[in-house]
Formats: C-alpha cells, sequence, structure tokens
C-alpha cells in the first residue's frame, strides 16, 4: 500500500471490502478507496448495505482505525 493511508468500506459480517459496481473482495489492495472518510460515510448512507465499517488502513491492521458508518 505504499506507506500511505487507504480509506475503504467493509462489510462487519463478511470481512470483505466494497469494491465498486456491486463486487466485494476480500484483499484490500483491490478495494475501492475514497479520498476522505466523508466520501466513505456519504457513500455508505446512500446504498442498501447494512453492517458496513469504514476502515483507515495503514497497511498494517493493527493500526487500522474503524468507524460505524451512519445508517440510512
Amino acid at each position: 500500500m505504499n506507506g500511505r493511508s487507504k480509506i475503504v468500506l467493509q462489510n462487519r459480517e463478511s470481512l470483505l471490502y466494497w469494491k465498486g459496481e456491486d463486487q466485494w473482495t476480500p484483499n484490500l489492495d483491490e478495494a475501492q478507496p475514497f479520498a476522505h472518510i466523508a466520501d466513505a460515510n456519504t457513500y455508505a448512507r446512500k446504498t442498501d448495505f447494512a453492517e458496513l465499517d469504514i476502515v483507515m488502513s495503514f497497511g498494517d491492521p493493527k493500526y487500522d482505525v474503524r468507524l460505524k458508518a451512519a445508517a440510512q
């Protein structure tokens, strides 16, 4: 991940990451990145997906920051 942070959406139950175009992936590197946490939250609110977390990944899971995405 080039040492930079990446903001993505993850399904809390399946642990799959949102890839875009109705696709999910177990691979963080394939996940659709968002520029800002607010962008990820806005996108999550516009979907019918339940149980989403916004994950800010720093390349090592022990440093990940997880936020519950806002419900509609």
